[in-house]
């Protein structure tokens, strides 16, 4: 009785953090509106799941049973969502981006078949239910849900290491939102995969693994979008960038003048007046100060200087902090303090890029100088 009670609590808490994150997050300005609005759906869906997660533990009787195979519709609207939410957050095309109705054909046949089990009555439906008569149409409705949740989380997955990609050629800095969406990504991964496990033992091996099944998995993956929510409300914007495929140039993009133009700017820019030092500075920031396009200053950096815009900037930002020792400010001020005023905004991404320039370690380089 006790572990029914903390069930209950863990999902009333989740129910009220949801239906509060899915209301708040319409109230943040300078986000990404279309996102948020995808957001709270999603929200609001997962709490729809706990609250028949509840029913199933402690209000369950026929017809509240007929109703959850109803609530059950979301598993199919679970991917699809997502995939539209991290579209419209990380991705510059289409900030509406909508799925085809293909993509909702699951979820329609879900819905039918749930109000053809709701047309039964009480004693008719539980006959049924006893001699086996819904074994097969479950079996199948859990089989597609695990397979279709895969199928989405395996597009998140490539979208994510697409977006990963592409914003070393616009960012010059890391996002911490970026490191969470791979920790969700990876943890929905796990929880899919018990799923599947907790589909196939039982049936295979006639062996049934305990708090390991449907239920506690979607209670568990509707706690983590409320951990989504909480980031979205705690985490600056996700710098949205291009999802459309570099097309390989069959002539050069720009005239010798203008690629010496912008050599001659660009070292002005960065050499000259330190635009380096802001750390969260963009590929767009230095396209308006050179009045140029983006995508003119990402050619000119892959092709002519063979680098992208997150190496580029990170160069200089590691050559400053190499003046900074030189001058024996390391003796005075943390690494990390000097990594800062070199225009670094985490100390991570000062280490890796250290790493990548020098092939070692800060603490470790500094120690060569001791010694040399």
């Amino acid at each position: 009785m006790q572990s029914l009670e903390v069930i209950d609590f863990l999902l009333f808490l989740g129910i009220s953090q949801g239906l509060f994150l899915a209301i708040t997050i319409q109230f943040i300005k300078n986000k990404n509106k279309p996102a948020n609005i995808l957001l709270s759906v999603i929200l609001v869906l997962a709490v729809i799941m706990l609250l028949g997660r509840i029913i199933f533990f402690r209000f369950l009787t026929i017809r509240m049973f007929q109703w959850t195979i109803l609530i059950d519709a979301i598993i199919f609207l679970f991917g699809p969502l997502c995939y539209m939410y991290f579209r419209r957050l990380a991705f510059s095309e289409n900030i509406n981006f909508k799925l085809s109705w293909v993509h909702y054909i699951p979820v329609g046949i879900h819905v039918l078949f749930s109000f053809y089990v709701l047309w039964f009555g009480v004693e008719e439906f539980s006959e049924k239910l006893s001699s086996g008569f819904f074994k097969v149409p479950f079996l199948i409705i859990e089989g597609v849900g695990i397979i279709s949740n895969f199928y989405y989380w395996i597009l998140n997955v490539k979208l994510l290491k697409r977006y990963i990609k592409e914003e070393k050629n616009a960012i010059s800095y890391k996002q911490s939102l970026v490191s969470f969406l791979k920790l969700f990504q990876l943890s929905v991964g796990v929880f899919l995969i018990l799923w599947l496990v907790s589909f196939i033992v039982p049936r295979l091996l006639n062996y049934p693994i305990g708090f390991i099944n449907y239920n506690s998995v979607w209670g568990a993956i509707s706690i983590f979008i409320f951990v989504v929510g909480y980031y979205s409300l705690k985490e600056p914007q996700l710098f949205r960038v291009s999802l459309k495929k570099n097309k390989p140039e069959t002539q050069q993009r720009l005239p010798e003048t203008k690629i010496a133009f912008l050599e001659k700017e660009m070292k002005r820019l960065i050499e000259e007046e330190k635009m380096f030092l802001k750390p969260n500075l963009t590929l767009r920031d230095l396209s308006e100060e050179l009045e140029t396009s983006t995508h003119n200053i990402s050619w000119y950096l892959n092709t002519i200087s063979k680098s992208n815009f997150y190496d580029y900037i990170n160069h200089y930002r590691i050559k400053e902090f190499l003046k900074k020792i030189e001058n024996g400010e390391h003796h005075r001020h943390t690494i990390l303090a000097l990594s800062l005023e070199s225009g670094f905004n985490s100390k991570s991404t000062f280490n890796k890029a250290f790493k990548f320039e020098m092939n070692d370690t800060p603490s470790n380089y500094i120690k060569k100088l001791k010694i040399a």
